[in-house]
Parts: structure tokens; C-alpha cells; sequence
């Protein structure tokens, strides 16, 4: 029912030949679990178009110091790998992996190949502590949001990243409401904080056919109301079926489809796909009506960001980075966090006017190709690291 080359190449200057990037995340495709896996992966592939050098240090490869493409080399810390019997052992876990990774930066660094460090994601923060005091290098820390803010912190992220935050050289934030927090909670100064906001890659993202995914999830003639994200309360999910459930009467035909989340809703008008491929989920976009968010907390969101791509009207909560990625009333529509007739009205509402939705959807592909670029973003990043080189 849906509306029917190569970017810049730049360098740092710390020689001509470039410099050595080392980039320290827990998550790296392709076993990440959220944005910041993503995010990681597609800056290290366009950072790595020129003459820079970049070494990602992470604990989910299975390969150490393997290069992977031209100008990347990913280094496994061979993540402990047994199961946690309770919280004291997780806890453990997560220390040693830190202390890992931060002893495969000090011989890398060793090795006379890295002139500065990039950390990336809470559950890594103690590992760029360490590695700072050791290799006393440049530090740059992108906050991908604040874990103490969250609405289930995790203990030691929190503890991680407070003790780190003294050590940044320069903060990069995804989105102003991140600037916020890091000026609030750590009385950052602002002049410490550049906003680069998460990508999407345009040419992988986009519109396409997907009526054999209609066929085979029997969404002919639907409907087709979409979310994607992990199960966690902070995505607001419960929300959103409410609000479709709400609407069932006036809209027979709908139908919410969730990624990423376990089938426990018993529902005709609810299917669940806990797990999808790339290909498959971009035919998911492809195939919406409209994509909703429904947040409670979320530093930037990177699923609208793809749907958009895909030219499906988005709808989201105004909490986070989300309004710093929709255009309200252009390329979708901004909702009050925690409330089912806020929701449901904004599904209703682009139910009824199938034009403003396709407009919605073209805008806003405009808007991620203009905004939300990974050789710009890339860009932006390299000239943080050039500030703390010089």
C-alpha cells in the first residue's frame, strides 16, 4: 500500500602519509547487538578511503590483527567466553575483556603505529582509561549516549565511564540532546563537544521491490506499521501495541511488525521477526507504511535514519537525538514519549492522508542523503582528530 561513486577522500596530516587511528569498541560488526556496532563499522570503512591507517580493538572477532579491507586491521583481545553464573562473574568478565583490549592498544602503540585513540560505547570505557595512561595519547570519546541517563543502567558502564571522562581530549556527541547530558551530568565545557550524528549508507538503504516478502508474511493488502529494536523497556515498545491495538477496530487492515522482538503478543495483527538478515530488513523498510520509534530514551536512532532511506514516513517520540532526525510535519511526525493516544492518533493520522505519507517518505530520503552522510561524517571526525593532534 506504499507509495510507489565515491565520496570525498581526505587525510590527516600527522605525516603525508597519513595517520594511525586506533579505534577501542565493544562492538564491531559483524557481531554487534545496537547503533554502536554499525556506527563503528561504517566510520572505520570510510575513514580507512584515504591514507589513514585504522586499527579497531574489540573483543567480538574471533581473528587478531587481521586486515580486513585497505587501510583497516582489527585486532581481537580474545574475549573470555564462558557463561556468567551471576552478577560478581559478569562483572569479571567485562573487567578482564577491558583489560584485554587495553593491553592489545599498548602493543600496537609499541610498535610505533598509533597516534591517537578513539573510544566508542560504554562497556569499553575502562579499556580506553587504561590505555591513556599508558600510551598517553590523544583521547577522543564518542558519547553514543550516557549511560547514568539511561533507564537501566548497567553499574559498571557507569563507573567506566565516569572515571574516563577526565582523560577525553575532545568529546564527539551524536546528536545536541547527548551535548546536553555531557555538559549536565560531567560539566563538560561546551567548546570540549562536537555534534557528528550516526550515518546511513544511501546506496545500500533504499527503496526497493519487496513483494516476495509481502507473499511470504502474507502482508498483501496491509497495513504496515513497522519497528525495529532490541527488546529493551527503553524502546517504549509495550506503547506502541497498545496504540495499534487501539486501532484495530477503525483499521482493520493493520499490521505491526516487530524486529528484534520475541512473538509473546498472541496477536493476528502483530507479527514478531526476532531476527532478520540486511537484505531482508531493507525490504521491510521498503515495504512500510509508516516506521515508528516509540523511545522512552534514545540518544540518536539509527533505524529511522535507514528508514528514511527507504522513503517510509516515520513517526517518533520527541525525546533524544529523535528530533534531531525528523522534520515534524515534513519528513514525519513527532509524538509524546509514553503515551498510546499519541501514537495511535499519528498512525491514524497518516493513515487517512496516503499522500502526505509518500511525500513524507521522499523528503525524508532527501533529508538522511543531505544530513546524514558517512564520507561527511567521516569528514567532520577526521577534523576532531586533526584538533587533538595539533
Amino acid at each position: 500500500m506504499k507509495c510507489g561513486g565515491m565520496g570525498t577522500v581526505f587525510s590527516l596530516k600527522k605525516t603525508d602519509s597519513g595517520a594511525n587511528i586506533g579505534i577501542l569498541s565493544y562492538e564491531y560488526p559483524p557481531n554487534f547487538f545496537g547503533g554502536v556496532g554499525i556506527h563503528v563499522g561504517e566510520l572505520t570503512r570510510s575513514l580507512a578511503i584515504g591514507n589513514d591507517r585504522v586499527h579497531v580493538f574489540t573483543p567480538n572477532v574471533q581473528e587478531s590483527n587481521e586486515q580486513l579491507v585497505r587501510n583497516v586491521w582489527v585486532h581481537g583481545s580474545a574475549e573470555l567466553h564462558y557463561q556468567a553464573s551471576n552478577d560478581f562473574s559478569a562483572v569479571y568478565k567485562k573487567i578482564l575483556t577491558n583489560i584485554n583490549v587495553a593491553a592489545m592498544v599498548k602493543k600496537q602503540f609499541l610498535n610505533d603505529s598509533l597516534d591517537l585513540l578513539h573510544s566508542h560505547g560504554g562497556l569499553i570505557q575502562l579499556a580506553a582509561t587504561l590505555s591513556k595512561q599508558s600510551t598517553q595519547l590523544p583521547l577522543v570519546m564518542t558519547a553514543h549516549s550516557i549511560d547514568v541517563n539511561r533507564t537501566r543502567p548497567d553499574g559498571l558502564s557507569v563507573m567506566m565511564e565516569k572515571n574516563v571522562v577526565g582523560m577525553v581530549d575532545r568529546f564527539i556527541a551524536v546528536s545536541k540532546s547527548i551535548q546536553e547530558e555531557l555538559e549536565q551530568t560531567f560539566e563538560i565545557e561546551t567548546d570540549m563537544i562536537t555534534i557528528i550524528p550516526n550515518g546511513v549508507d544511501t546506496e545500500i538503504f533504499k527503496l526497493q521491490n519487496a513483494d516476495d516478502l509481502k507473499r511470504k508474511y502474507k502482508l498483501d493488502d496491509r497495513f504496515v506499521v513497522l519497528f525495529v529494536g532490541r527488546n529493551d523497556p527503553q524502546k517504549g515498545v509495550r506503547y506502541l501495541v497498545d496504540a495499534v491495538r487501539r486501532l484495530q477496530r477503525h483499521i482493520p487492515e493493520i499490521m505491526l511488525v516487530m524486529v528484534g522482538q520475541p512473538d509473546v503478543y498472541h496477536d493476528k495483527h502483530i507479527l514478531c521477526l526476532p531476527h532478520v538478515g540486511k537484505h531482508e530488513l531493507i525490504k521491510l523498510y521498503s515495504l512500510s507504511d509508516v516506521f515508528v520509534l516509540p523511545s522512552i530514551y534514545e540518544p540518536f536512532g539509527i533505524v529511522l535514519m535507514e528508514a528514511m532511506a527507504c522513503e517510509t514516513a516515520c513517526i517518533g517520540s520527541r525525546v533524544g537525538g529523535i528530533p534531531d532526525i525528523i522534520d515534524n510535519n515534513r519528513t514525519g511526525l513527532l509524538v509524546e514519549s509514553e503515551s498510546s493516544a499519541s501514537i495511535a492518533e499519528a498512525i491514524d493520522r497518516l493513515y487517512n492522508d496516503p499522500e502526505k505519507r509518500c511525500m513524507m517518505g521522499k523528503r525524508g530520503r532527501e533529508r538522511v542523503i543531505s544530513l546524514f552522510d558517512w564520507q561527511d561524517i567521516a569528514k567532520k571526525t577526521g577534523e576532531v582528530y586533526q584538533q587533538v593532534l595539533n
